[in-house]
């Protein structure tokens, strides 16, 4: 079994290579953001402390925290490290819990794990190899506003709070490059994967 992380910038292109790596291999797959959310649901590890943080205003009729609303209060209100306090142990605590299982079980082939935030959550002291999937600032900006609709101000703001491209390429043991058009990216990091796999390159 192997831990892998899959790091790197918004719009870079993480989903898109995690689902190369479970489609050609056999794989596990973690997502921090998932993980989360299903913490915050009522029953939840972060549920009660979200409540007491930032109140009821942040639950719906239904008991469910509305996300919208919550992450709207922590960045308006400039509470996002207590956003993080509450939410990135928790999420952490999941993830190792998840992995001890999947060793118990004898499971062999990778286990990803896919967060914006692996470098500074400090992921890599249980990841194996952190992978940082690079695509130029300028493909993120375009990729970003063309699928998901986000404006320029939103992608600066959101790009301010990563870390930098020295740091992703300073700390990872291999980077994928997603900066070819979508006819060739599959062919293109599955040639790059099976290179590193090999033992052929560590970093382009």
């Amino acid at each position: 079994m192997k831990v892998i992380g899959i790091t790197g910038g918004v719009g870079a292109g993480k989903s898109t290579v995690v689902g190369i790596l479970r489609k050609h291999f056999q794989t596990e797959y973690l997502h921090c953001d998932v993980i989360a959310h299903e913490l915050m649901e009522p029953g939840g590890s972060a549920y009660t402390e979200l409540i007491a943080l930032f109140g009821n205003e942040i639950i719906n009729n239904d008991g469910t925290v509305n996300r919208n609303k919550l992450y709207e209060t922590a960045f308006l209100g400039g509470r996002v490290e207590e956003l993080n306090a509450c939410i990135h142990p928790k999420v952490r605590l999941a993830v190792e819990e998840r992995i001890e299982k999947l060793r118990s079980d004898k499971f062999e082939g990778m286990v990803l794990i896919e967060a914006a935030l692996l470098i500074e959550a400090g992921y890599k002291e249980i990841c194996d190899e952190l992978w940082y999937v690079y695509a130029p600032i300028e493909v993120r900006r375009e990729r970003l506003k063309a699928d998901r609709g986000y404006t320029d101000e939103r992608v600066d703001a959101i790009m301010e709070r990563q870390a930098s491209e020295e740091a992703f390429f300073s700390q990872s043991d291999f980077v994928v490059y997603n900066d070819s058009s979508a006819e060739l990216c599959e062919e293109h990091i599955l040639e790059q994967i099976e290179r590193h796999q090999n033992g052929e390159v560590a970093h382009e």
